[in-house]
């Protein structure tokens, strides 16, 4: 509906104010009517078939500016020729900006050679003043064309890469959640499976224990999947933090795999997100520990500096927290990055395996 307004006004102006088809010389008058439709009218339909629009346009712009008296600037071209950038491809879009200049200064030489112009007015500075109205026209189109083709992209870019981001840490954070719930209920469950007929208070102490970290895992997962829904509200929790270490040394103790906390320093406040990486960072390693080390102790520092907070997760396994195919190294690195920290993992020379993560605060 735009697309055709426009058209109308545009043929409206070219017939009765800029063309002056009446005084159009050397040709008919419903001929030269015809090349003045045929120069705007097509823009009603640039965006079905904007190559062939584009086409007819400057085809018939060429010869209304060659046969004119007083050639006008080629509006419709330039209208038509703002939709080619975001529909074809850069390389092929220059071609036919520059295929659409040559064609105006065939039509606008034309009109120079001929009676109109010589040095009557209207004559070769009325060419190049048409001429270079044209070309700013058509050129200025396609560049306002090409950079909002160029910002929608930009802005196409950033939507996807924080979609990414947020798909990232969804992922990260069920990982979290999902690995370190299923692995103390593994363990739980071997425990209660081994003693059960030999130590039947040990068993019913093991099923409890499953019982209260699958509920402590569903809350997570229900919050956390809440959040992905748009038609209700989300029940939200409020977030893990260094302050819950405690309840994670129980109950990985629980699990078999001693856990001893130490924390050094004066506790200061820290933003919630940090605090909640730090303690995934710390979740992970712990879960790492009861999954791939065969470790019976674990050592969990955090150590509060002026500037930083760091923590320090050590056992005396056999030296690899490393599961095939796994994402836990990988996702405490990139929350460790998140704040600009630095983060180190691998075996320890005096046994067992180590993670230290550094957050600047």
């Amino acid at each position: 509906m735009l697309d055709c307004g426009a058209a109308l006004t545009l043929a409206a102006i070219a017939t009765v104010g800029f063309h002056e088809p009446a005084k159009l010389t050397g040709v008919p008058h419903p001929v030269a009517l015809i090349f003045v439709l045929l120069s705007v009218l097509p823009a009603a339909v640039r965006r079905l078939w904007p190559r062939t629009v584009l086409a007819v346009v400057l085809l018939a712009s060429a010869a209304v500016l060659a046969i004119s008296v007083n050639p006008a600037p080629a509006l419709a071209a330039a209208y038509v020729m703002y939709l080619i950038p975001g529909r074809l491809p850069r390389r092929e879009a220059l071609c036919y900006l520059g295929g659409s200049l040559v064609t105006l200064g065939i039509g606008l030489a034309v009109f120079a050679a001929t009676r109109h112009g010589g040095p009557d007015p209207g004559g070769g500075r009325a060419a190049l003043s048409a001429l270079a109205e044209s070309m700013l026209f058509v050129a200025g189109s396609w560049v306002i064309g090409y950079i909002i083709l160029q910002q929608h992209a930009y802005t196409r870019a950033l939507r996807e890469q924080a979609e990414r981001d947020d798909r990232i840490r969804i992922a990260r954070e069920l990982h979290d959640v999902v690995a370190h719930g299923l692995s103390l209920i593994a363990v739980q469950a071997g425990v209660a499976n081994w003693v059960v007929e030999s130590q039947p208070a040990e068993a019913a102490r093991a099923l409890a224990s499953i019982e209260e970290i699958s509920r402590s895992a569903l809350r997570e997962m229900r919050a956390l999947l809440g959040v992905l829904r748009v038609d209700t509200e989300p029940e939200l929790e409020p977030a893990h933090g260094l302050a819950d270490l405690p309840a994670l040394a129980d109950r990985v103790t629980a699990a078999g795999v001693a856990v001893t906390l130490d924390v050094s320093g004066t506790p200061t406040a820290i933003l919630p997100g940090l605090d909640l990486a730090a303690y995934r960072v710390i979740q992970e390693a712990v879960t790492n520990v009861i999954k791939h080390s065969g470790a019976g102790r674990c050592r969990v520092g955090v150590t509060y500096e002026s500037d930083a907070l760091t923590v320090e997760i050590t056992d005396d396994g056999r030296g690899t927290t490393l599961g095939k195919g796994g994402h836990g190294l990988t996702g405490m690195r990139e929350r460790v990055a998140m704040y600009d920290g630095t983060f180190e993992a691998g075996p320890r020379p005096a046994g067992g395996f180590g993670v230290t993560a550094r957050f600047p605060t």
